[in-house]
């Protein structure tokens, strides 16, 4: 008899624990991730709410309408065409296609659920329908159908942010799709195109040679005297079974490390990632980021990662940016922001500000650091480094007249044989206190990223510089 209630005591000693552990798992997963599943478009109380309440504006920074409802409550999107496409993919739309944008995303504030208990009785008070808040986003919408049509007929992304304050400035993907005309897109979501996947936030891409700044700084954190050493290219660099060799063929002879960045000199690249070991460029990755999951207010940002390699040979083509790395644009830009903010890496935001039905502004966007990757002194070095890139490298064709700007470029080979044209990238920043802007320019399929990249960041940024920033 006492064995048997012993028995019953631990059994429900355990059941209590599982309970508790569970209690407090299913309290952790309200308050991370809440926000999300109430945004996701199958949430029921979304749906029946959206014919019981007036739903709120989406504008952009400048107040220009992204999304605003019909005479008849219809959901509509931006009157001009080119707008309404360029920002398709960060506003979303309305019918549950697809689940990742601005429509989606912030659907409490739009639907009015965020309204305190004033707000609530004023409504109640006036009588009139419950309206939603409108939400102030913090892209521009003009600056960004420039980016998107200074893509060309290439797939891919630009990004622009404010590297002190992480605002989003430009968020373009293309291709992008008509919300007024949505029904056209049903059963494209594995097309080859992708009109409805964000690359912006949901492109993971080879980054090629602009992973050269995680390697640079791993020397940098592990090496003393990387800023006076040489290294030598021959042209190639075998390692095990694998041959590295440069874009076009290069040999660029006896160089130091800032000449190597200049130049984006695979064979040296790939010596020091053979140097310092799969370990060390894993943690310096991490530290920017790389295999961690984003939990934003603003989005959905997926992860990046560095996948640790075993044999040299691809220890060495992760350290040029190959291999199995993956990362995002916004990622990519996030990472260059830290550079360019002396070492301090900004939550991005996507949200200015609210407007509540009276027309007052509320819910200000308030700058969040979220990490920091690098020291100041070795951000100042880096950055440097950049800025000798736009100056007499491979990035010149991202210059910009009155602005010092600072960059990398990358060429990420896609297939084995060649037969698929790499990826171009470009990454930098705007190095004026005035003027706090990072970009990014992925495309896809198009070459070298100092050819075709680099021309699209100059002439975003010459536009952005028009345009006041």
């Amino acid at each position: 008899m006492n064995k048997q209630r012993r028995n019953i005591r631990v059994t429900i000693t355990l059941f209590i624990a599982m309970f508790s552990l569970l209690t407090v798992y299913l309290g952790y997963s309200v308050l991370m991730y809440g926000d999300r599943w109430f945004a996701n478009s199958y949430n029921p109380m979304i749906v029946s709410e959206q014919s019981n309440v007036i739903i709120g504006d989406l504008l952009d920074r400048n107040k220009t309408v992204l999304a605003t409802n019909d005479s008849d409550g219809k959901r509509v999107y931006a009157s001009d065409k080119d707008t309404r496409i360029a920002t398709s993919l960060v506003v979303g739309e309305s019918s549950g296609i697809t689940t990742a944008g601005a429509e989606a995303f912030f659907a409490n504030y739009l639907l009015g659920f965020n309204d305190n208990v004033v707000e609530r009785l004023y409504q109640e008070i006036t009588g009139a329908q419950r309206e939603g808040s409108d939400v102030v986003l913090t892209i521009d919408a003009e600056l960004t159908k420039y980016a998107y049509k200074a893509l060309g007929d290439y797939r891919g992304a630009v990004v622009v942010m404010d590297y002190e304050t992480g605002e989003i400035i430009v968020s373009a993907s293309k291709p992008g799709f008509d919300q007024n005309n949505i029904d056209q897109y049903l059963g494209v979501e594995n097309d080859v195109e992708s009109p409805l996947v964000n690359r912006v936030t949901m492109g993971r891409y080879t980054p090629g040679s602009v992973f050269k700044i995680v390697t640079t700084l791993a020397l940098l954190e592990n090496d003393s005297d990387a800023l006076s050493r040489t290294f030598d290219c021959e042209g190639e660099y075998k390692i095990g079974n694998d041959v590295i060799t440069d874009y076009g063929g290069a040999r660029h002879g006896e160089i130091t490390l800032a000449e190597a960045f200049k130049k984006s000199c695979n064979n040296v690249f790939a010596k020091i990632g053979t140097e310092l070991g799969a370990g060390k460029l894993n943690a310096t990755a991490e530290e920017f980021g790389f295999n961690k999951n984003f939990l934003f207010d603003d989005m959905v940002l997926y992860s990046s990662s560095y996948e640790i390699p075993e044999e040299a040979g691809d220890i060495a083509w992760s350290a040029v940016g190959q291999h199995k790395d993956l990362v995002t644009p916004l990622h990519m830009c996030m990472i260059v922001n830290a550079i360019a903010n002396d070492g301090v890496m900004m939550e991005p935001k996507l949200v200015k500000n609210l407007v509540n039905v009276r027309g007052y502004d509320y819910q200000e966007m308030t700058p969040n650091e979220y990490s920091t990757p690098l020291s100041e002194e070795n951000a100042g070095i880096i950055q440097d480094l950049m800025l000798s890139v736009v100056e007499s490298g491979t990035g010149t064709k991202a210059s910009v007249s009155g602005w010092d700007i600072a960059g990398k470029t990358g060429t990420a080979e896609v297939s084995q044989d060649g037969s698929v044209k790499p990826n171009a990238w470009f990454v930098g920043f705007c190095n004026e206190d005035d003027h706090p802007l990072s970009i990014v320019v992925v495309m896809e399929d198009a070459g070298a990223g100092g050819t075709y990249a680099a021309p699209v960041a100059q002439k975003v940024l010459t536009k952005a510089k028009e345009l006041g920033y």
